[in-house]
């Protein structure tokens, strides 16, 4: 029975119905505590479903099961980097890095660095990884970062350079979707965006996706294509129209686009699949207070803070997680 009730979990997660399977796998765990497995998937479908707290607690439950494991040690470090808890993820992240050879653990002891500020930290990290792994892409998309962050423009566009080098070797080789994702990514950033459009397009060729779809979108809007642009974003949303969170990152995407009147039918979208989630309503009232629509703005924004007492994230915690809170906290002082 615990092994029918497992599978069909794992078929309901695998088909996006997050909340059937999270409650599939909650039954399953009652009588299967010791699965850590189990538990790493339920962390998954509540973080699909955005429940961050839930969901650290069950990477919590896998790592505590299986301590040295760099899978659920990881799991649990990006499950506490999304809850602002950065010292914490750095030093799990640090743990997994000493069980495992893998430089992803590493680069993302970095990440933890620069998300606390400590970016010349973060480039001694990089630049060792780098010398250490010199045909990884990844490295240097991070020192990117870094160098931006510390004001050294030059340093940046070189790495940036390096990093278009390294992901165009890999695409003419025998590049995954992923692979041309990435690659993808880096011609956007930098602003060559019909060579992005073509190879966005490429990924798409292997594999269907909903984020590739909407990273299609967004290019052709930079393109000034803005019709073509959002019918990219509604085949994105039309992919799997209860994905929560998926419904949020396409209206993010949208807002820093200036295109708020379409970033609030996307969270609206959203928050009927689930009203109570303050990134949501704080979206939308951002959106209306760049539309110029202050009170609106001011009543959304309430409806944040009402929202955010009931669940998710502290409101401290959102003032420093989101600028959006930031700028409606200035406009809507009192």
């Amino acid at each position: 029975m615990s092994v029918a009730v497992l599978k069909d979990a794992q078929e309901k997660a695998a088909s996006r119905e997050y909340e059937a399977a999270e409650t599939l796998f909650r039954e399953y765990l009652k009588e299967n505590e010791t699965d850590a497995s189990a538990w790493a998937e339920l962390g998954y479908v509540l973080f699909k479903q955005q429940k961050l707290y839930e969901s650290g607690d069950a990477y919590a439950a896998a790592y505590d099961l299986e301590p040295e494991n760099p899978k659920y040690i990881s799991l649990l470090a990006n499950a506490l980097a999304e809850l602002h808890q950065f010292e914490e993820a750095k030093l799990l992240f640090e743990k997994a890095s000493a069980l495992s050879d893998n430089p992803r653990c590493h680069i993302r002891v970095g990440d933890m660095l620069g998300r606390m500020q400590k970016f010349d930290e973060a480039l001694v990290l990089y630049s060792l990884l780098a010398s250490d792994h010199p045909e990884n892409p990844s490295i240097q998309n991070r020192m990117v970062r870094v160098y931006e962050a510390l004001g050294r423009p030059a340093d940046a566009a070189a790495a940036l350079a390096r990093e278009m080098e390294l992901r165009e070797k890999i695409v003419q080789e025998a590049p995954t979707a992923k692979d041309w994702l990435l690659y993808a990514d880096t011609k956007a950033r930098m602003a060559l965006w019909a060579d992005a459009e073509s190879a966005f397009r490429s990924a798409l060729a292997l594999e269907e996706t909903a984020e590739t779809h909407m990273r299609i979108g967004t290019v052709l809007i930079m393109q000034n294509k803005t019709e073509e642009g959002l019918a990219e974003f509604a085949k994105a949303a039309a992919f799997d129209p209860e994905d929560f969170a998926f419904l949020l990152m396409q209206a993010d995407v949208l807002t820093r686009l200036e295109l708020y009147e379409e970033s609030i039918h996307y969270y609206s979208k959203a928050l009927e699949l689930r009203s109570v989630h303050a990134d949501a309503w704080a979206g939308i009232a951002y959106d209306l207070l760049k539309m110029g629509k202050t009170a609106d703005a001011k009543a959304f924004f309430e409806m944040a803070k009402a929202s955010s007492s009931i669940r998710e994230l502290p409101w401290a915690d959102k003032l420093h997680k989101s600028e959006k809170t930031k700028a409606l906290d200035e406009a809507l002082k009192e």
